[in-house]
């Protein structure tokens, strides 16, 4: 990587704080002070070759798919064909990521002598669950993971600026990735961050995905790096 990073802000997700109450009398005992609600959004740096596609408005979503269009094949006349594959390839992606709450994708444009080096971040909202009365400790969620994949995934909790985090590093071949035209036998390694939301029992995930099996441990430390910038915002 170049080492350049710019700060990013995804402002799509947001958490209500509850309505004001209106019209309520006045009282001569103090207000009791209000409980803290959960962060309004979040902030993290990402490196400057990674493009941001958000994904919660079709709209939004679009245009940033025609400016990745025109990064990555800026002759539309010589390249019209791999423009229309590539369009309805990261359509079909960022639609089905989108039906799974996601909030915004990045994925990289770097490329060395000319050969892409592929890598991308999904975000992910898990919201709220009425049924569990507090949010549930980081270590029951890193068993749980644990349960799911037993020995093939790296799982721990780990303190980050925002909060402690749950870290899961295995490999995968996803339905996306198989649409990316990834092979079966190749699968990616996955680096997914669980962190819960301040104040409520919502949990926000963070996927980063290495294709390449031979550059994953350099990009992981990459994604660590990322993820170690995240902060909520107020």
């Amino acid at each position: 990587m170049n080492g350049e990073f710019r700060v990013t802000v995804a402002d799509e997700r947001r958490a209500g704080i509850g309505d004001a109450v209106e019209g309520a009398e006045e009282r001569e005992e103090p207000a009791e002070p209000e409980k803290p609600g959960p962060p309004r959004g979040y902030r993290m740096t990402t490196p400057t070759d990674w493009f941001r596609i958000p994904l919660r408005d079709g709209e939004k979503r679009g245009k940033a798919l025609r400016a990745l269009l025109d990064i990555t094949y800026p002759n539309r006349d010589e390249f019209a064909l791999k423009r229309r594959e590539l369009l309805d390839l990261m359509t079909s992606v960022t639609e089905s990521s989108a039906r799974r709450d996601g909030v915004e994708l990045y994925v990289s444009t770097q490329a060395a002598l000319g050969v892409p080096i592929p890598a991308s971040l999904l975000v992910t909202a898990e919201p709220e669950d009425p049924a569990q009365p507090r949010q549930i400790p980081a270590v029951m969620v890193a068993d749980g993971i644990r349960d799911a994949y037993g020995k093939d995934a790296e799982v721990s909790v780990v303190r980050l600026p925002s909060g402690n985090a749950v870290r899961c590093r295995r490999l995968e071949t996803s339905d996306d990735s198989r649409e990316l035209g990834v092979p079966k036998e190749r699968p990616s390694t996955l680096l997914e961050f669980y962190l819960p939301v301040p104040h409520s029992t919502a949990w926000l995930l963070l996927t980063f995905s290495a294709p390449l099996i031979e550059l994953a441990d350099a990009q992981i430390q990459l994604f660590d790096a990322v993820a170690s910038s995240f902060h909520w915002s107020r």
